[in-house]
Protein backbone atom coordinates (compact mmCIF):
# COMPACT_ATOMS: atom_id res chain seq x y z
CA UNK A 1 0.00 0.00 0.00
CA UNK A 2 1.15 3.50 -0.85
CA UNK A 3 1.57 6.59 1.82
CA UNK A 4 -0.79 8.11 -0.39
CA UNK A 5 -3.36 5.25 -0.17
CA UNK A 6 -2.88 5.54 3.60
CA UNK A 7 -3.31 8.74 3.91
CA UNK A 8 -6.71 8.45 2.21
CA UNK A 9 -7.38 5.66 4.35
CA UNK A 10 -7.24 7.31 7.68
CA UNK A 11 -9.49 10.61 6.73
CA UNK A 12 -12.27 8.26 5.17
CA UNK A 13 -12.14 6.54 8.70
CA UNK A 14 -11.70 9.58 10.59
CA UNK A 15 -14.62 11.16 9.01
CA UNK A 16 -17.07 8.24 9.44
CA UNK A 17 -15.87 8.42 13.06
CA UNK A 18 -16.66 12.11 13.39
CA UNK A 19 -20.15 11.68 11.68
CA UNK A 20 -21.44 8.66 13.71
CA UNK A 21 -21.82 9.30 17.18
CA UNK A 22 -21.00 7.05 19.77
CA UNK A 23 -24.56 7.12 21.56
CA UNK A 24 -26.23 6.08 18.25
CA UNK A 25 -27.08 3.19 19.52
CA UNK A 26 -28.29 2.19 22.86
CA UNK A 27 -27.50 -1.36 24.33
CA UNK A 28 -30.99 -3.35 25.44
CA UNK A 29 -29.74 -4.77 28.67
CA UNK A 30 -31.33 -7.51 30.73
CA UNK A 31 -34.94 -6.77 29.84
CA UNK A 32 -37.92 -7.14 32.69
CA UNK A 33 -41.50 -8.07 32.15
CA UNK A 34 -42.19 -4.74 30.33
CA UNK A 35 -39.69 -5.04 27.64
CA UNK A 36 -37.88 -2.25 29.30
CA UNK A 37 -34.64 -1.81 31.53
CA UNK A 38 -32.82 0.96 33.02
CA UNK A 39 -29.47 2.14 31.90
CA UNK A 40 -27.17 2.26 34.60
CA UNK A 41 -25.05 5.71 33.28
CA UNK A 42 -28.19 7.66 34.65
CA UNK A 43 -31.36 5.56 35.63
CA UNK A 44 -33.23 6.43 32.80
CA UNK A 45 -35.75 3.79 31.98
CA UNK A 46 -35.59 2.16 28.50
CA UNK A 47 -39.05 0.66 27.14
CA UNK A 48 -37.57 -1.00 23.90
CA UNK A 49 -40.49 -3.09 23.12
CA UNK A 50 -43.60 -3.12 25.46
CA UNK A 51 -45.40 -6.30 26.30
CA UNK A 52 -48.62 -7.05 27.07
CA UNK A 53 -48.32 -5.76 31.14
CA UNK A 54 -46.54 -2.55 30.02
CA UNK A 55 -49.99 -1.91 27.36
CA UNK A 56 -52.58 -1.96 30.19
CA UNK A 57 -51.08 1.54 31.80
CA UNK A 58 -52.90 3.78 30.27
CA UNK A 59 -50.59 6.40 31.29
CA UNK A 60 -46.94 7.43 32.05
CA UNK A 61 -47.79 7.02 35.99
CA UNK A 62 -49.31 4.17 35.78
CA UNK A 63 -46.30 2.69 33.22
CA UNK A 64 -43.90 4.21 36.41
CA UNK A 65 -46.27 2.04 39.19
CA UNK A 66 -45.84 -0.99 36.77
CA UNK A 67 -42.07 -0.54 36.56
CA UNK A 68 -41.98 -0.44 40.51
CA UNK A 69 -43.66 -3.62 41.29
CA UNK A 70 -42.30 -5.57 38.56
CA UNK A 71 -38.05 -4.16 37.93
CA UNK A 72 -36.07 -4.64 41.29
CA UNK A 73 -33.24 -2.35 39.94
CA UNK A 74 -32.27 0.36 42.81
CA UNK A 75 -33.62 3.15 40.48
CA UNK A 76 -36.99 2.06 40.14
CA UNK A 77 -37.67 3.73 43.99
CA UNK A 78 -36.20 7.22 42.01
CA UNK A 79 -38.13 6.63 39.16
CA UNK A 80 -39.62 9.92 37.97
CA UNK A 81 -41.73 10.96 34.23
CA UNK A 82 -38.62 12.52 33.74
CA UNK A 83 -36.16 9.35 33.45
CA UNK A 84 -38.71 7.15 31.55
CA UNK A 85 -37.83 6.99 27.59
CA UNK A 86 -40.77 5.37 25.78
CA UNK A 87 -38.32 5.25 22.47
CA UNK A 88 -41.68 6.18 19.86
CA UNK A 89 -44.34 3.80 22.50
CA UNK A 90 -47.34 6.09 22.76
CA UNK A 91 -50.70 5.26 25.63
CA UNK A 92 -53.55 4.04 24.00
CA UNK A 93 -55.67 7.00 25.46
CA UNK A 94 -54.97 10.67 25.70
CA UNK A 95 -53.11 11.51 28.73
CA UNK A 96 -54.76 14.00 29.69
CA UNK A 97 -57.76 11.78 30.08
CA UNK A 98 -56.21 9.00 31.32
CA UNK A 99 -54.85 11.06 34.30
CA UNK A 100 -58.23 11.56 35.50
CA UNK A 101 -59.79 8.12 35.59
CA UNK A 102 -56.66 5.92 35.96
CA UNK A 103 -55.72 7.35 39.64
CA UNK A 104 -58.81 5.94 40.25
CA UNK A 105 -57.41 2.76 39.50
CA UNK A 106 -54.81 2.43 41.87
CA UNK A 107 -55.34 0.82 45.00
CA UNK A 108 -53.78 1.70 48.04
CA UNK A 109 -53.23 -0.49 51.34
CA UNK A 110 -55.93 0.21 53.81
CA UNK A 111 -58.45 1.46 52.03
CA UNK A 112 -61.97 0.02 51.35
CA UNK A 113 -63.34 -0.06 47.47
CA UNK A 114 -66.63 -1.32 46.16
CA UNK A 115 -66.32 -4.00 43.78
CA UNK A 116 -68.57 -6.53 41.62
CA UNK A 117 -68.24 -9.82 40.78
CA UNK A 118 -66.80 -10.89 37.39
CA UNK A 119 -65.77 -14.93 37.39
CA UNK A 120 -65.77 -17.10 40.72
CA UNK A 121 -63.15 -19.24 40.82
CA UNK A 122 -63.12 -21.74 44.32
CA UNK A 123 -63.84 -20.76 47.96
CA UNK A 124 -60.79 -18.19 48.59
CA UNK A 125 -60.68 -16.85 45.00
CA UNK A 126 -62.69 -14.78 42.95
CA UNK A 127 -62.17 -11.65 40.13
CA UNK A 128 -63.79 -8.27 40.82
CA UNK A 129 -64.02 -5.35 39.43
CA UNK A 130 -62.87 -2.20 40.84
CA UNK A 131 -63.07 1.43 39.50
CA UNK A 132 -63.71 -0.10 36.14
CA UNK A 133 -60.29 -2.63 36.13
CA UNK A 134 -60.89 -6.77 36.94
CA UNK A 135 -58.52 -8.08 39.72
CA UNK A 136 -58.54 -11.40 40.55
CA UNK A 137 -58.63 -11.50 44.32
CA UNK A 138 -57.46 -13.88 47.21
CA UNK A 139 -59.45 -13.84 50.07
CA UNK A 140 -57.16 -12.76 53.02
CA UNK A 141 -55.76 -15.18 55.77
CA UNK A 142 -58.11 -17.94 55.01
CA UNK A 143 -57.24 -21.26 52.75
CA UNK A 144 -59.90 -23.73 51.80
CA UNK A 145 -60.31 -26.88 50.48
CA UNK A 146 -59.19 -26.61 46.47
CA UNK A 147 -61.75 -27.59 43.77
CA UNK A 148 -60.05 -26.37 40.45
CA UNK A 149 -56.65 -28.42 39.88
CA UNK A 150 -57.81 -31.20 42.54
CA UNK A 151 -60.86 -32.20 44.32
CA UNK A 152 -60.12 -31.90 47.93
CA UNK A 153 -62.83 -33.17 50.31
CA UNK A 154 -65.09 -30.13 50.98
CA UNK A 155 -63.78 -28.17 48.07
CA UNK A 156 -66.89 -28.09 46.13
CA UNK A 157 -68.88 -27.04 49.13
CA UNK A 158 -66.22 -24.33 49.89
CA UNK A 159 -67.01 -23.10 46.12
CA UNK A 160 -70.18 -23.50 45.96
CA UNK A 161 -70.64 -21.50 49.42
CA UNK A 162 -68.82 -18.52 48.39
CA UNK A 163 -70.14 -18.32 44.54
CA UNK A 164 -73.89 -18.11 46.29
CA UNK A 165 -73.17 -15.55 48.94
CA UNK A 166 -71.14 -13.60 46.28
CA UNK A 167 -73.81 -13.78 43.68
CA UNK A 168 -76.15 -12.27 45.77
CA UNK A 169 -74.73 -9.38 47.58
CA UNK A 170 -73.45 -5.93 47.48
CA UNK A 171 -69.55 -6.57 48.01
CA UNK A 172 -67.17 -4.43 49.08
CA UNK A 173 -63.35 -5.39 49.36
CA UNK A 174 -60.64 -3.74 52.02
CA UNK A 175 -57.25 -4.01 50.97
CA UNK A 176 -54.75 -5.14 54.05
CA UNK A 177 -51.54 -5.97 55.35
CA UNK A 178 -47.25 -5.53 54.02
CA UNK A 179 -48.99 -6.00 50.32
CA UNK A 180 -51.38 -5.20 47.75
CA UNK A 181 -50.41 -8.55 45.73
CA UNK A 182 -49.03 -11.79 46.36
CA UNK A 183 -46.55 -13.30 43.81
CA UNK A 184 -49.02 -14.47 41.17
CA UNK A 185 -50.18 -11.15 40.90
CA UNK A 186 -53.52 -11.62 42.48
CA UNK A 187 -55.19 -9.11 44.86
CA UNK A 188 -54.91 -9.64 48.49
CA UNK A 189 -57.89 -7.75 50.21
CA UNK A 190 -61.04 -8.92 52.92
CA UNK A 191 -63.81 -9.39 51.41
CA UNK A 192 -67.29 -7.83 52.63
CA UNK A 193 -70.64 -8.98 51.12
CA UNK A 194 -73.68 -7.06 52.80
CA UNK A 195 -71.95 -5.68 55.57
CA UNK A 196 -70.69 -9.56 56.49
CA UNK A 197 -66.96 -10.30 56.34
CA UNK A 198 -66.83 -13.42 54.43
CA UNK A 199 -63.74 -14.90 55.27
CA UNK A 200 -65.25 -15.02 58.69
CA UNK A 201 -69.13 -16.76 57.45
CA UNK A 202 -66.86 -19.33 55.30
CA UNK A 203 -65.08 -20.00 58.57
CA UNK A 204 -68.23 -20.35 60.58
CA UNK A 205 -69.93 -22.94 58.30
CA UNK A 206 -66.50 -25.39 59.05
CA UNK A 207 -64.98 -25.18 55.07
CA UNK A 208 -62.07 -23.45 56.14
CA UNK A 209 -59.08 -25.96 56.73
CA UNK A 210 -55.50 -24.03 57.21
CA UNK A 211 -54.78 -20.30 57.33
CA UNK A 212 -51.76 -18.84 55.50
CA UNK A 213 -50.04 -15.93 57.45
CA UNK A 214 -47.29 -13.77 55.81
CA UNK A 215 -48.17 -10.67 57.57
CA UNK A 216 -49.83 -8.99 60.51
CA UNK A 217 -54.28 -8.86 59.60
CA UNK A 218 -56.61 -6.74 60.51
CA UNK A 219 -59.32 -9.69 61.14
CA UNK A 220 -57.01 -12.28 62.13
CA UNK A 221 -58.63 -13.14 66.07
CA UNK A 222 -62.08 -12.77 64.43
CA UNK A 223 -61.48 -15.62 61.97
CA UNK A 224 -59.70 -17.64 64.68
CA UNK A 225 -62.68 -17.62 66.79
CA UNK A 226 -64.71 -18.28 64.01
CA UNK A 227 -62.29 -21.61 63.66
CA UNK A 228 -63.37 -22.64 67.12
CA UNK A 229 -66.92 -21.79 66.82
CA UNK A 230 -66.64 -24.53 63.62
CA UNK A 231 -64.90 -26.97 65.68
CA UNK A 232 -67.30 -27.23 69.01
CA UNK A 233 -70.00 -27.25 66.68
CA UNK A 234 -68.94 -29.90 64.69
CA UNK A 235 -70.24 -28.61 61.19
CA UNK A 236 -68.59 -28.84 57.46
CA UNK A 237 -64.77 -30.24 57.49
CA UNK A 238 -65.20 -30.69 61.56
CA UNK A 239 -68.61 -33.01 61.64
CA UNK A 240 -66.20 -35.91 61.60
CA UNK A 241 -64.13 -34.89 64.34
CA UNK A 242 -67.83 -34.54 66.43
CA UNK A 243 -69.39 -37.55 65.57
CA UNK A 244 -65.94 -39.71 66.92
CA UNK A 245 -66.67 -37.29 69.84
CA UNK A 246 -70.16 -38.80 69.97
CA UNK A 247 -69.51 -42.27 69.15
CA UNK A 248 -66.85 -42.05 72.57
CA UNK A 249 -69.19 -40.19 74.52
CA UNK A 250 -71.98 -42.85 74.36
CA UNK A 251 -69.29 -45.81 74.74
CA UNK A 252 -68.29 -44.18 78.32
CA UNK A 253 -72.01 -44.00 78.94
CA UNK A 254 -72.74 -47.58 77.96
CA UNK A 255 -69.68 -48.59 80.35
CA UNK A 256 -70.43 -46.28 82.96
CA UNK A 257 -74.35 -46.68 83.13
CA UNK A 258 -75.66 -50.45 83.56
CA UNK A 259 -78.15 -51.81 81.32
CA UNK A 260 -82.24 -52.08 82.36
CA UNK A 261 -81.40 -55.82 82.24
CA UNK A 262 -78.00 -55.47 84.43
CA UNK A 263 -80.40 -52.76 86.70
CA UNK A 264 -82.68 -56.00 87.11
CA UNK A 265 -80.16 -58.22 87.72
CA UNK A 266 -79.14 -55.68 90.66
CA UNK A 267 -82.25 -55.63 92.31
CA UNK A 268 -82.85 -59.73 92.03
CA UNK A 269 -79.51 -60.26 93.73
CA UNK A 270 -80.15 -56.99 96.16
CA UNK A 271 -83.45 -59.09 97.03
CA UNK A 272 -81.69 -62.52 97.40
CA UNK A 273 -79.73 -60.84 99.53
CA UNK A 274 -82.06 -59.88 101.96
CA UNK A 275 -84.25 -62.89 101.94
CA UNK A 276 -81.27 -64.48 102.84
CA UNK A 277 -80.64 -61.80 105.66
CA UNK A 278 -84.42 -62.53 106.92
CA UNK A 279 -84.07 -66.58 106.67
CA UNK A 280 -80.82 -66.39 108.25
CA UNK A 281 -82.71 -63.36 110.96
CA UNK A 282 -85.74 -66.73 111.31
CA UNK A 283 -82.83 -68.67 111.72
CA UNK A 284 -81.32 -67.18 114.32
CA UNK A 285 -84.59 -66.69 116.54
CA UNK A 286 -85.28 -70.62 115.72
CA UNK A 287 -81.64 -71.22 117.13
CA UNK A 288 -82.26 -69.03 120.42
CA UNK A 289 -85.73 -70.68 120.26
CA UNK A 290 -84.48 -73.98 120.71
CA UNK A 291 -81.84 -73.17 122.94
CA UNK A 292 -84.13 -71.92 125.40
CA UNK A 293 -86.52 -74.88 124.52
CA UNK A 294 -83.77 -77.11 125.62
CA UNK A 295 -82.69 -75.24 128.67
CA UNK A 296 -85.74 -75.33 130.07
CA UNK A 297 -86.06 -78.88 129.70
CA UNK A 298 -82.63 -79.18 131.32
CA UNK A 299 -84.09 -77.68 133.96
CA UNK A 300 -87.16 -80.20 134.61
CA UNK A 301 -84.72 -82.73 134.17
CA UNK A 302 -82.18 -81.66 136.27
CA UNK A 303 -83.63 -79.76 138.71
CA UNK A 304 -86.94 -81.23 139.88
CA UNK A 305 -86.93 -79.39 143.10
CA UNK A 306 -86.87 -75.85 141.47
CA UNK A 307 -89.92 -76.80 139.45
CA UNK A 308 -92.08 -77.71 142.36
CA UNK A 309 -90.79 -74.45 143.69
CA UNK A 310 -93.17 -72.82 140.82
CA UNK A 311 -95.81 -74.75 141.49
CA UNK A 312 -94.78 -77.29 138.91
CA UNK A 313 -95.28 -81.11 138.94
CA UNK A 314 -92.05 -82.79 137.72
CA UNK A 315 -91.97 -85.29 135.08
CA UNK A 316 -92.42 -88.93 135.12
CA UNK A 317 -88.91 -89.50 135.49
CA UNK A 318 -88.55 -87.63 138.47
CA UNK A 319 -91.66 -89.27 139.99
CA UNK A 320 -89.76 -92.34 139.71
CA UNK A 321 -86.87 -91.30 142.22
CA UNK A 322 -87.29 -93.79 145.17
CA UNK A 323 -85.37 -93.57 148.66
CA UNK A 324 -83.75 -96.71 147.46
CA UNK A 325 -80.34 -96.62 146.47
CA UNK A 326 -79.93 -99.18 143.91
CA UNK A 327 -83.05 -98.51 142.52
CA UNK A 328 -81.91 -94.50 142.10
CA UNK A 329 -78.45 -95.51 140.52
CA UNK A 330 -80.29 -97.96 138.22
CA UNK A 331 -82.48 -94.47 137.34
CA UNK A 332 -79.40 -92.68 137.43
CA UNK A 333 -76.86 -94.58 135.35
CA UNK A 334 -78.74 -95.31 132.06
CA UNK A 335 -81.40 -92.99 132.26
CA UNK A 336 -80.40 -89.75 133.70
CA UNK A 337 -77.02 -90.17 132.39
CA UNK A 338 -78.61 -90.47 128.86
CA UNK A 339 -80.82 -87.96 128.90
CA UNK A 340 -78.24 -85.70 130.27
CA UNK A 341 -76.01 -86.05 127.64
CA UNK A 342 -78.19 -86.07 124.82
CA UNK A 343 -79.53 -82.57 125.92
CA UNK A 344 -75.71 -81.80 125.63
CA UNK A 345 -75.51 -82.76 122.38
CA UNK A 346 -78.05 -80.89 121.18
CA UNK A 347 -77.22 -78.17 122.49
CA UNK A 348 -73.55 -77.73 121.09
CA UNK A 349 -75.46 -78.04 117.64
CA UNK A 350 -77.63 -75.19 118.03
CA UNK A 351 -74.69 -73.51 119.10
CA UNK A 352 -72.38 -74.05 116.45
CA UNK A 353 -75.10 -73.31 113.90
CA UNK A 354 -75.85 -70.18 115.13
CA UNK A 355 -72.39 -69.15 115.27
CA UNK A 356 -72.53 -70.58 111.30
CA UNK A 357 -74.92 -68.52 110.86
CA UNK A 358 -73.12 -65.24 112.45
CA UNK A 359 -70.22 -65.80 110.23
CA UNK A 360 -72.50 -65.78 107.01
CA UNK A 361 -74.45 -62.70 107.55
Amino acid sequence: MTRKTSIITIIITFILMSILPFQAWAHNGSRDELGGHFRSADCVYLLHEPTELAKSATNISELITLIKKHNSNSCASELTESKVDLEGYTFSKMAVDSTSTSTNNLLELGKTYDATLEKCTDGDTATFSINGTSYKTRFLYIDTPESTNQQEPYGKEASDFSCSVLQNGQITIETDGPSLFDKYDRLLAWVFVDGKLHQEEITKAGLVEDFYDYGTYKYETRIEAAMLEAKAGGVGLYSENKEAENIQENATKEVVAPTHSEKNDASKEENLTQGHRIESKQNSGSSALGIFAIATVLLFFMFPRFSRKRGIEPLLIHKMWTKNLWVNALLLIPIYTALFFLVLVLLLVEVIRLIKLKAQE
